[in-house]
């Protein structure tokens, strides 16, 4: 599972540098990079990494990079 995901972050970087000249491909990039950012969030948060206060702050990367992920896929759209 790990290489899987690792292997998608790795597409999505592409396809976001990609999309710079084939917007579609960028906007499917972004999006798809947003869901495994929250499916990463929902894992960590099932298993009860973000349980205690001190550890909920680590939840931040992800959710922000998730927002950065969802307003790349807006701007390209946009842009369009």
């Amino acid at each position: 599972m790990v290489r899987f995901i690792g292997l998608a972050e790795l597409a999505a970087a592409a396809g976001l540098l990609a999309g710079l000249f084939w917007q579609p491909i960028g906007v499917a990039a972004a999006l798809g990079f947003a869901v495994v950012l929250v499916g990463a969030i929902g894992f960590h948060a099932k298993s009860g990494d973000y349980a205690k206060p001190e550890t909920r702050g680590n939840a931040m990367a992800p959710a922000i990079l998730t927002i950065v992920a969802i307003a790349a896929a807006a701007t390209l759209v946009l842009a369009s």
